[in-house]
């Protein structure tokens, strides 16, 4: 799990807490240096390695020292909290990058989605758009950077999220987005969105107390914590999904629509776990 910054320090232990629940075994969390210490006074029994850090975020070139303290990895979850800054958004391009080569399952969410479609933002021809991928290289294209092997990136936009992705590579759909980027989109929502582009599921299932702040971060962890343990990326992130959202009305069942908070979903994916095996 890597993410979180100066600023947003809950968004990646929400998302390490949903890994370790849904059953990944040894999670870690990877923070900027400066946050090391408030993540590890809510995480008693997920380490916690540090980052080099720019300005409270992950610097460009963070990603080997992070490497250096965690020797074996099945599944990465990028993006929660971290902040979208040029810094950033180059050490978002070589995790990507490093992901590719190692063939490791590798899901994009929030601000690490800012920087996967570098091709597709040149298109919009914004100084700003050019300037972003200049600093990152290594990122220049999803597709073009992994090989065939390699799972498939699962991308987690929320609604805005995903109409700029659709606006910058000209899509009109998640499913044409899926296809042109060779991802699994989740297009979280009242009715969420699965799709490789050529499988695509629709879960009505879940409840508007979902819609709070920190609730898409325990999503991308219950999603990373399935592919930790060997699950394809279109069944890890379908039954992502349908786990987030009957934890989210299992919460709402014990806590009132109005009164659900995002950390009352960790305490109910074993609850979804368990009916779901029943």
């Amino acid at each position: 799990m890597t993410g979180g910054s100066a600023r947003f320090v809950g968004a990646p232990i929400l998302a390490v807490w949903a890994a370790a629940r849904t059953g990944a075994g040894y999670v870690t969390l990877a923070v900027p240096f400066s946050v090391v210490p408030v993540a590890q006074s809510h995480l008693l029994s997920i380490p916690v390695v540090g980052g080099l850090e720019k300005e409270g975020a992950f610097a460009a070139d963070a990603l080997q020292g992070i490497l250096s303290e965690v020797k074996h990895i099945d599944a990465v979850v990028l993006g929660p909290g971290m902040g979208a800054t040029n810094e950033t958004q180059a050490f978002v391009g070589a995790v990507q990058a490093w992901a590719a080569e190692a063939k490791v399952p590798l899901v994009l969410d929030a601000d690490a989605l800012c920087s996967t479609l570098c091709d597709a933002l040149l298109t919009t021809a914004s100084p700003a758009a050019t300037q972003l991928v200049a600093a990152q290289p290594a990122a220049a294209s999803l597709a073009a950077v992994r090989p065939r092997e390699t799972p498939k990136p699962i991308l987690t936009p929320h609604a805005g999220e995903l109409e700029r992705l659709l606006k910058a590579t000209s899509c009109r759909t998640a499913e044409e987005l899926a296809q042109k980027l060779g991802a699994v989109v989740v297009a979280k929502g009242p009715n969420t969105t699965i799709t490789d582009g050529t499988r695509t599921e629709i879960c009505t299932e879940g409840t508007p107390a979902l819609a709070k702040a920190g609730t898409g971060d325990v999503l991308g962890g219950i999603i990373g914590g399935l592919l930790a343990q060997g699950m394809e990326p279109f069944e890890a992130a379908w039954l992502g999904v349908i786990i987030h959202a009957r934890a989210g009305i299992a919460a709402e069942t014990s806590q009132g629509r109005r009164s659900v908070v995002a950390e009352d979903l960790l305490n109910e994916i074993s609850f979804a776990l368990q009916v779901m095996s029943a």
